[in-house]
This record gives C-alpha cells, sequence and structure tokens, in this order.
C-alpha cells in the first residue's frame, strides 16, 4: 500500500478539518507519499529521542512530536479524539459507559455518559480497562453514580472541562493530567475526578487506531512506550 493511500483511508475515520485550529497534523518526515510503499507501520502515542523505529516503514504517532523526525510519520491527534468512534469514544466503551453527549460542544472533545454504579465499582472498572496502577482522586464522592465525564488523556489540566463537566451535571469526572488547580476547583464545585493518568486514557484509542489500521491490510503493531519519565521512591 502507498502511504498516501493509507493516509487517505485513515482521513475518512478521522477527518482532517476536525482538528482543533492550533494541532500540527499529517505527514512529517522524508520522502513523498504518493511514491512511497507502506508494508509495517508502528502506532504510538509519542515519538521519544532515544527510540529508533526503523524497522517499520512508518510511525502512525498520536502526539505531534516536540522535534522533527528523520523518519515517515503521521500524526493523528484532536481529530481523533474528538470523531465519533475515536479515541474518546475508545475509551467509554472500554469503560462500559454509554454516551449521552459532547463535553465540548464547541469543539467536540469529551463525552457526557450514563451508568448506574458505585465509586468503588467504577475504580474496579477501571482497574480492568486500562492499564494503570495508581489513579487520583479528588472531591466529593456520590453513593451512586449515574452521570459521568470522560475525556481521553489531558482533561484534568483544563479548567473550561472542570466547570463544563459540574454544569453537565457529571457526578464523576475521569481523564488525566490533574493540577494543583483543576484539583481545589472540583473540590470547590463537590465535583469527583479521577486522575487515571494521560497515558492510560489514551491507550484505549490507540488499539482501536492500530486495529483499524491492520484490517487494511497493512501489518500494524501498537508500541507502548510508556511514561517518559522514571519514579524514584526516597
Amino acid at each position: 500500500m502507498l502511504a498516501s493511500e493509507l493516509f487517505n483511508a485513515i482521513n475518512k475515520i478521522a477527518p482532517p478539518y476536525l482538528a482543533l485550529k492550533t494541532d500540527r497534523i499529517g505527514y512529517l518526515g522524508p520522502g513523498n507519499p504518493e511514491e512511497m510503499e507502506i508494508d509495517k507501520v508502528q502506532v504510538r502515542m509519542d515519538i521519544l529521542p532515544w527510540e529508533d523505529p526503523s524497522n517499520s516503514d512508518l510511525v502512525v504517532c498520536h502526539h505531534p512530536p516536540l522535534f522533527e523526525p528523520d523518519f515517515p510519520v503521521y500524526v493523528v491527534h484532536s481529530n481523533w479524539d474528538i470523531v465519533n468512534g475515536g479515541a474518546n469514544d475508545a475509551l467509554v466503551e472500554s469503560l462500559n459507559l454509554w454516551v449521552l453527549d459532547v463535553l465540548d460542544e464547541k469543539t467536540g472533545i469529551g463525552r457526557i455518559c450514563s451508568t448506574v454504579t458505585t465509586i468503588e465499582k467504577f475504580i474496579r472498572i477501571i482497574s480492568r480497562a486500562i492499564p494503570t496502577d495508581h489513579i487520583k482522586i479528588v472531591g466529593k464522592q456520590q453513593k451512586i453514580i449515574k452521570k459521568i465525564a470522560v475525556v481521553s488523556g489531558f482533561g484534568l489540566n483544563n479548567l473550561e472541562y472542570i466547570n463544563l463537566a459540574y454544569k453537565k451535571g457529571a457526578d464523576v469526572y475521569i481523564s488525566g493530567d490533574l493540577t494543583h488547580q483543576s484539583a481545589i476547583l472540583a473540590e470547590k464545585l463537590g465535583l469527583c475526578v479521577i486522575d487515571a493518568t494521560h497515558h492510560a486514557t489514551e491507550i484505549p484509542g490507540l488499539i482501536k487506531l492500530c486495529d483499524f489500521i491492520s484490517k487494511l491490510g497493512v501489518k500494524a503493531e501498537f508500541v507502548d512506550e510508556e511514561v517518559p519519565w522514571k519514579t524514584i521512591k526516597i
């Protein structure tokens, strides 16, 4: 398959026009996609400086790289988050929730979902659904949870999204990247927020994207490079 054919197929399920205006998506790197034969693809969350993806013909990356790659890279980021059936919906599916609405109607990011469970049961669902060994939890915890806001990745560092989750009646808001400020805001609003980590909440969407590419007849491998830091116990 030509790289351009693969890009066209991805663009059909995650149209570039959905991406945020500030987002850097699409093809990066050397070569002409119209002439580039693709047999093996790596699907990654990030491109890390010390890793060498030379055993593949292309990297399909979720986060735009912070440096210019010297190998073929195709970025599918906020368009994959936003589109119906994309990263946010993959996380929703993994958590056994049902979509009621979009969280941010201006961009299409995030979902408002329904369920009937307890916080204890929901934490057990999280532990089985995504690869995280810890979560952070802040704010008021209702006995019965009926409405959950979901954003894969970065959602808890966005104060506007915390306010939106509260205004739309969410009992719980799950995402990643909890900050000191967002924790304080959640406490003030009486909203329970769960930080299941940026990394782990993105995994269901990347697996789904990898499966889609595999069905096109290309050898696709999901490479989970984990978080780019080490935690030292002192």
